[in-house]
Order: structure tokens, then C-alpha cells, then sequence
């Protein structure tokens, strides 16, 4: 595993979303965040952690901070 996936595993099974609001485990952002996204990247973040999921959550977090190009 790559240093990042070892962080996205770490940060799925926490507890607390990147905007610091509760989340649940195993999902990757609070419902609010989540719920934020187009149905595309909502979709995308089911990918599995070496065969797209990095990228989903790439371009969901550039999303969510208004990083998005």
C-alpha cells in the first residue's frame, strides 16, 4: 500500500469527516459533505482503494474546499 491509501484506509475508519463534523465509519465524509457532491463523485467514492477511490476522493475533497477546477 501507498502512503496515501494507508491514510484513506486510516480516515475511513475514523470517526470524524475532514470539516471536523461526525462522520461514520467505513464512509468517507459526514452526510452533510457527502450529501454536497454531484451524483458522480457521490458514485465514484464506491470504488475500491487501488482501482479509483483515491482519485474519487481527490476531486470530492477539491470539490467540498472549492479547490475544483
Amino acid at each position: 500500500m501507498t502512503a496515501e491509501q494507508i491514510r484513506l484506509v486510516r480516515e475511513l475508519r475514523g470517526e470524524v469527516c475532514q470539516c471536523g463534523k461526525k462522520k461514520r465509519v467505513r464512509q468517507t465524509f459526514c452526510y452533510a459533505d457527502y450529501k454536497r457532491l454531484p451524483q458522480s463523485l457521490q458514485s465514484a467514492l464506491y470504488k475500491r482503494i487501488g482501482e479509483g477511490y483515491e482519485a474519487a476522493y481527490r476531486e470530492s475533497l477539491a470539490f467540498l474546499t472549492g479547490e475544483a477546477k
